[in-house]
């Protein structure tokens, strides 16, 4: 293990480098529990024989993370780059988007991931040059826009859609909207009629503070 930072005695350490180690997956959850509360910005876990469980771990943990900014992953077990692109850009709603990881800037992999590594290193591109706060919005952006492609396919009545941006706006999450829209029938589509569906799946309205950052 190689450690460095201006207080290492004092928990300042700022570059951790642990590559072949065999730490594997039962390794991941030190390592998980150690990047909670640290202010380490750069971990290297080369060659460690990580596998989808401990990916998973470490993407976990790294979703509530604000410090780490470069991750070395090379030759290791995993198939698929699926939690750390989760964790860097949650589209599950409004909400977790928001909540996402918005400081990973560099993740360092052997080639292999096709498609997946180009979605990634789309997602880190927006943490690398726009920082923290503004990175954020770009992804709550793009989010909605995703989502309000899907919601002008669905054939309805346009005067519905006020009352929908309305309800997204209490609710922020347009996924559950569509579903909801997609199982009225066209005779109940009523503006009273959609809010009482939607609010029923959604329950509480979300909070909306950190637009405002």
């Amino acid at each position: 293990m190689i450690a460095s930072g201006n207080n290492v005695d004092g928990g300042g350490i700022k570059t951790l480098i642990l590559g072949d180690n065999n730490l594997r997956d039962e390794g991941m959850k030190a390592i998980a529990d150690a990047l909670e509360n640290s202010l380490i910005e750069n971990l290297w876990i080369d060659d460690n024989c990580i596998g989808a469980l401990g990916f998973a771990v470490l993407a976990g943990v790294l979703q509530k993370n604000s410090v780490l900014k470069r991750l070395h992953l090379r030759h290791n077990s995993f198939q698929s780059l699926s939690p750390l692109i989760t964790c860097t850009f949650n589209k599950q709603s409004l909400n977790s988007v928001a909540d996402s990881n918005h400081t990973l800037k560099h993740v360092f992999l052997n080639c292999g991931y096709s498609y997946e590594c180009d979605e990634l290193a789309s997602v880190l591109k927006i943490n690398r040059t726009l920082g923290k706060v503004e990175a954020r919005r770009r992804k709550l952006a793009l989010f909605l826009e995703e989502d309000l492609v899907r919601l002008m396919q669905i054939d309805m009545d346009p005067k519905l859609l006020p009352r929908l941006l309305s309800i997204l706006t209490q609710h922020g999450n347009i996924s559950t909207m569509l579903c909801v829209m997609q199982n009225l029938s066209s005779e109940v589509l009523s503006f009273q009629r959609v809010q009482d569906e939607i609010n029923s799946c959604l329950g509480d309205p979300m909070e909306f503070e950190y637009l405002s950052l």
